[in-house]
């Protein structure tokens, strides 16, 4: 790895880490249900690795700023194999950092959604998370340029 590359996968993983927070603090700032549902998609990734792994104690703050940063790492490792795949050099440096991270949240969503379907009997949080996660993929795909909408007229 060279020097470049390194750089820019510390760039895309504190963007990504910055995105992650960015949804997270969005739920306790702003009261609004649809913008607090990335919030709860962040909690619910923690809570599967509570599970998974054992309760986080009093040691739960820390251990989710981790998580965000371990997720930031993850989203970096997406941005880069998208960005060594891509033909596309035209992307503002934070693109694909902030691309990634939303993608991340949109597959938490997308499992969350799939859990509670085979888990559950309540249909109504498996539509709005499946839509939440089909929702931030899309946006991911827009940010990350994989979609273009052109959002005013050309000439």
């Amino acid at each position: 790895m060279n020097r470049t590359s390194g750089v820019s996968f510390a760039r895309d993983a504190a963007v990504a880490t910055a995105v992650l927070a960015g949804l997270y603090a969005l739920g306790y700032g702003v009261q609004f249900q649809p913008f607090q549902l990335p919030t709860y998609l962040l909690i619910v990734g923690f809570d599967a690795l509570e599970v998974a792994f054992g309760s986080a104690g009093a040691g739960y703050d820390v251990l989710f700023a981790a998580y965000l940063v371990g997720l930031g790492v993850v989203g970096a490792a997406i941005a880069r194999t998208v960005r060594q795949t891509s033909r596309a050099t035209h992307l503002a440096w934070w693109r694909l950092g902030a691309a990634s991270a939303l993608a991340l949240v949109g597959v938490i969503s997308l499992l969350f959604a799939l859990s509670v379907l085979v888990n559950g009997v309540q249909f109504t949080p498996v539509l709005v998370a499946g839509g939440a996660g089909v929702a931030l993929l899309a946006l991911s795909a827009w940010v990350g340029d994989v979609v273009r909408v052109a959002v005013r007229p050309t000439r």
